[in-house]
């Protein structure tokens, strides 16, 4: 596309439905056009580009070379232009399309995503939420500054004093194990828990990683010949083994409830991990960012009492 003059803008929204959908039908169907107007909208699209743009194949529609170069450029100028006209509008829940790109490196992300997704889905039906549940998502400070992230739940702030770092709950750490496991038991000291070997997760980057993670607790995993990608896999590996597995405090109910496992303290006083709501204060007076905000930080609070991780009246004061 060497110039935009004489072009119909309107194609960029074909080609970026066709790129996330890979499907002549289901692009057409969210824009609410029929299947051949998208079919000739395609067409159109590659005589602009002089490129195919995407291939037909067994499985759908695969983006060309040129397509996934694009792509990325096309999508955040076309989600700035939605926010530049939802903005000067005025955000409404009830009516809004727009899209939040959320990161939620907390081990019990994927659980927290769906209740937003349902949250969100009851408030604001149009608009569409995106996760990234990485553990290892070191990457989001850098995100949020370029405006391709719109917030974090994480148990690290940004340290940068342009982000806005809000305390949403406390999490801890526990240990646990298999039920019927040999030797595992509650109370069990630092002496009897060095006898046992650990599952560990990947570390983040030294200066992402929690501090809870450090001294005697990391000394029991450093050695460990396990080491898996996500905390939810610890429960996997450890309910079919003699390992034990540190999680956090917010995963003990399912840890108990759905596998069964024998859930001990972590010797000593506890572990408290804050866990932070985190934003580049760029979005300080974006109505659908303030929107989003007030969302996650409801649901989050909630979900945390649910565990007992919040006394009841303090996530009733949120």
């Amino acid at each position: 596309m060497n110039s935009l003059r004489g072009m119909d803008l309107n194609l960029l929204l074909v080609f970026e439905a066709l790129y996330e959908t890979r499907s002549v039908s289901r692009a057409g169907a969210r824009l609410g056009l029929s299947q051949s107007a998208t079919s000739h909208a395609l067409g159109r699209l590659r005589e602009a580009c002089r490129d195919e743009l995407f291939l037909r194949g067994a499985t759908g529609m695969t983006p060309t070379p040129v397509a996934n170069r694009i792509y990325p450029e096309i999508h955040q100028a076309l989600d700035s232009l939605r926010h530049s006209v939802e903005e000067a509008r005025g955000f409404d829940p009830a009516t809004s399309t727009r899209r939040f790109e959320i990161a939620m490196p907390h081990p019990m992300g994927p659980d927290y995503a769906l209740r937003l997704r349902d949250a969100a889905a009851a408030e604001a039906p149009g608009v569409r939420l995106r996760f990234d549940t990485r553990t290892l998502a070191d990457d989001a400070p850098a995100l949020m500054r370029e405006g391709l992230l719109d917030l974090a739940v994480d148990w690290i702030p940004a340290e940068d004093d342009r982000f806005v770092n809000r305390r949403l709950f406390e999490d801890g750490l526990v240990i646990a194990a298999r039920g019927g496991h040999p030797r595992a038991r509650k109370g069990m000291g630092w002496r009897d828990l060095a006898q046992e070997e650990f599952v560990r997760c990947h570390r983040r980057a030294p200066e992402r990683r929690p501090r809870a993670l450090q001294g005697k607790l990391w000394d029991l995993m450093a050695e460990s010949r396990l080491t898996v990608s996500e905390y939810l896999e610890v429960p996997y590996v450890i309910s079919r083994t003699d390992y034990l597995g540190v999680l956090p405090r917010s995963m003990a109910q399912v840890a108990e409830r759905e596998f069964r496992m024998i859930v001990m303290d972590v010797p000593g006083p506890p572990i408290r991990i804050p866990i932070w709501l985190v934003w580049h204060e760029a979005r300080r007076r974006d109505a659908g960012h303030a929107w989003l905000r007030g969302l996650v930080a409801r649901e989050m609070v909630q979900a945390a009492a649910e565990q007992g991780l919040v006394p009841p009246l303090a996530a009733a004061a949120q």
